[in-house]
């Protein structure tokens, strides 16, 4: 992307703050992840409000893996994969 930049910031972020970071760089289009809970909320918001379109990329689908629900099952887990 030649006419790319890249902007680095830490929120919170306020609903002003991202309007005019939208509007500064001419923003068409947003594209974020769904990474859950409200930390890209501002901007979303922001670009709702500018009439800018929103495509949000979900979260993949979790490999199936082992789950263990105590530390013991854990320790037998790992011995067994060690061959301890």
């Amino acid at each position: 992307m030649p006419d790319a930049q890249i902007v680095v910031a830490r929120g919170p972020f306020r609903l002003e703050d991202d309007l005019d970071l939208l509007r500064a760089h001419g923003t068409e289009l947003l594209v974020t992840k769904n990474a859950g809970g409200t930390g890209a909320e501002a901007k979303i918001l922001a670009a709702r409000t500018l009439g800018i379109p929103v495509i949000m990329i979900d979260r993949p689908e979790l490999p199936d893996r082992p789950v263990r629900g105590t530390v013991a099952g854990i320790m037998d887990w790992l011995h067994a994969r060690l061959g301890v």
